[in-house]
C-alpha cells in the first residue's frame, strides 16, 4: 500500500492510493478501481493519466443522492430491463451489480445461469460466447463484457455478478457497483451535483 500526501491531505485506506491535488480546490473527488494496477481515489482534483476519452457527465436525480437517470439496459441492442427508463445508483461500496429480483431472474435466464446457494452460476466457457450488457445514461452506452460480469470463486467455478437488490424502492432501481466501476473511471462533483464517467485505462 502507497501512501501520497501533500497539504490537502493525508489519508490511508485498504486496498487504495489516496490522492489529493494541492492545485486544485474543485469539490469532487474521483475512483479508479482496478485489481491488476491498484485502485486510487483522488480529492480536489482528477488525474486524466487514468481515463481515456472525455469525461460524459450526468446530473443527479437528487442533490446528495448519488443516483442518475439511466436511459434503459440491452443486450445484442435488444432491451432486457429498465424500460422507459429508470434508477441508477453509482456505488463504489457495492461490489455486484444489484437489481430488483423479477428483472435479475430474467437476465440470469438469457445468460443460462443456474442458482446454487447465494450465487447464481454459469459454464466458465460461457465468459467467450456470452453477450456484453449494455447499460446506457444520458444517451451514452457504458457496455459490460462477459469477463467483467462472470467471476470465478475459489472452486474454479463461474458465478455471475448480478444479484438482487434487497432493498425495496418504489420504482425500478439498479446499483452499479465495482463491477462497473472497474471499466468506468467516475467522478462525483459535489459542487454541481452530477457524476462523470469514462473509460478506465
Amino acid at each position: 500500500m502507497a501512501l501520497h500526501s501533500t497539504p490537502w491531505c493525508s489519508s490511508l485506506a485498504l486496498g487504495l492510493i489516496w490522492r489529493c491535488h494541492s492545485h486544485k480546490t474543485e469539490p469532487v473527488f474521483a475512483f479508479y478501481l482496478s485489481k491488476a494496477k491498484g485502485s486510487v481515489v483522488m480529492f480536489r482534483g482528477v488525474d486524466k493519466s487514468y481515463y481515456q476519452g472525455t469525461l460524459s457527465w450526468v446530473t443527479l436525480i437528487h442533490a446528495g443522492n448519488w443516483s442518475v437517470h439511466m436511459d434503459h439496459i440491452s443486450m445484442k441492442r435488444r432491451g432486457i430491463a429498465c424500460s422507459g427508463g429508470c434508477e441508477a445508483l453509482v456505488d463504489t461500496g457495492a461490489s455486484l451489480i444489484l437489481d430488483p429480483r423479477r428483472l435479475i431472474s430474467n437476465i440470469q435466464k438469457l445468460i443460462s445461469a443456474m442458482p446454487r446457494g447465494f450465487k447464481d452460476y454459469v459454464s466458465c466457457f460461457a465468459v467467450n460466447t456470452l453477450s456484453s450488457i449494455t447499460f446506457t445514461l444520458n444517451g451514452i452506452i457504458y457496455p459490460v463484457p462477459a469477463q467483467a460480469y462472470i467471476l470465478k470463486d475459489s472452486r474454479g467455478h463461474c458465478y455471475t455478478t448480478f444479484q438482487e437488490n434487497t432493498v425495496r424502492t418504489s420504482r425500478e432501481t439498479w446499483i452499479l457497483g465495482d463491477v462497473f466501476l472497474r471499466l468506468y473511471f467516475s467522478v462525483f462533483d459535489l459542487g454541481n451535483d452530477r457524476i462523470a464517467l469514462a473509460q478506465s485505462v
